[in-house]
């Protein structure tokens, strides 16, 4: 190589670098890196700005200096699992608390830096002031929980109206009343399900457990035979299978078979549940012998936005859908190959398979 063409390579690298170095300044996001004994050793100025701290304060000192107390241990809890798992990046909402004691919710990200020896040689990190995302939360937290509230006592009301109107003699009063009650059970089955969306599912990494598939969905089994005795529910299931679900993975597994139970109309509906494994993926197989899923809620699955007329079929599938997307997996619907019903499936990346 010539003296002119290792300068020219060595001017590339450094530009390339400053390059590096101005994405990192200029991030929106705080970026910091934590050294093998957990100091700080180098940070942005958007990690600076969201603590209160100036640069030079913060390096070199622990995280303790801009954790609230006890979070520094569950962060040193959630490094030890990723390396015991050999996983290489974790994340968790925490609380920050400025130079002048103001306290952030904030999420952080971390990937662990590569080691030979396996033990724990320090980090990179992202970390993201969540307040105006908690802020809508709590916004359609209350907004929800106002309409709940309306929405079940206007429902008990026009019940009480209805069961009044049975009781008259007129025919076409009795026929009105079951109307209005179907719609009325309708409605609160739709609210209940809007609930367990508003309260049991939703994005929080912290929340994801170990857990043995095959035992969950035949304990499952188990309630689902109970509530409807009707129903010829078939597993086909491995002996175990340790998977790292969302909580709400259980809420998901049965929105889909109440789904192929409530929209089939054979008296005894059959429906399926089945465990697959792939390289990459762990899919829990939902079939059902039930007419084709309108395209309506397929296209607003596939395409992430819901339409005007929503109804309790589209939220069931909204919920599984929200539950696989927790873990960075997604809900596959699909017409069974003979056309004899449909399949709804829950695929759960490879990661999250011990």
């Amino acid at each position: 190589m010539s003296e002119e063409q290792g300068s020219a390579e060595t001017g590339d690298v450094e530009s390339r670098s400053g390059d590096y170095s101005h994405l990192v300044e200029e991030a929106e996001d705080g970026l910091y890196m934590l050294d093998s004994e957990g100091r700080f050793e180098l940070l942005n100025s958007a990690f600076a700005e969201l603590t209160g701290y100036d640069r030079e304060e913060l390096i070199g000192e622990d995280p303790r200096l801009v954790l609230a107390d006890g979070e520094v241990e569950r962060f040193n809890r959630q490094i030890r699992s990723a390396i015991a798992s050999e996983e290489t990046s974790g994340s968790m909402l925490t609380t920050v608390v400025t130079k002048t004691s103001q306290r952030k919710p904030v999420e952080i990200r971390f990937s662990l830096l590569p080691t030979d020896d396996g033990e724990y040689n320090g980090l990179t990190g992202v970390a993201r002031d969540v307040r105006a995302r908690r802020h809508r939360e709590q916004k359609l937290d209350v907004l929800s929980r106002v309409l709940r509230h309306n929405v079940r006592n206007r429902l008990n009301l026009i019940f009480g109206h209805a069961a009044t109107l049975k009781d008259a003699d007129d025919q076409h009063y009795r026929r009105a009343a079951e109307k209005i009650e179907a719609a009325a059970e309708e409605l609160m089955e739709l609210s209940e399900k809007a609930r367990t969306a508003q309260t049991e599912v939703g994005f929080n990494p912290s929340e994801h457990n170990q857990t043995d598939v095959t035992e969950l969905i035949e304990h499952l089994a188990v309630q689902l035979r109970r509530e409807y005795p009707q129903v010829n529910l078939k597993l086909d299931l491995p002996p175990e299978l340790i998977v790292n679900v969302p909580k709400s993975y259980r809420i998901a597994v049965n929105e889909l078979v109440e789904n192929a139970i409530e929209h089939n109309p054979d008296p005894e509906p059959v429906v399926r549940i089945r465990i697959e494994r792939t390289e990459a993926t762990v899919r829990t197989v939902v079939e059902d012998e039930c007419p084709p899923i309108p395209d309506s809620d397929r296209r607003a699955i596939n395409e992430g936005k819901e339409t005007p007329l929503m109804h309790s079929l589209g939220i069931g599938l909204w919920l599984a859908n929200w539950v696989a997307d927790t873990v960075g997996g997604e809900l596959e619907l699909d017409r069974r190959e003979d056309d004899s019903g449909n399949t709804a499936v829950i695929v759960l990346p490879h990661k999250n398979r011990l």
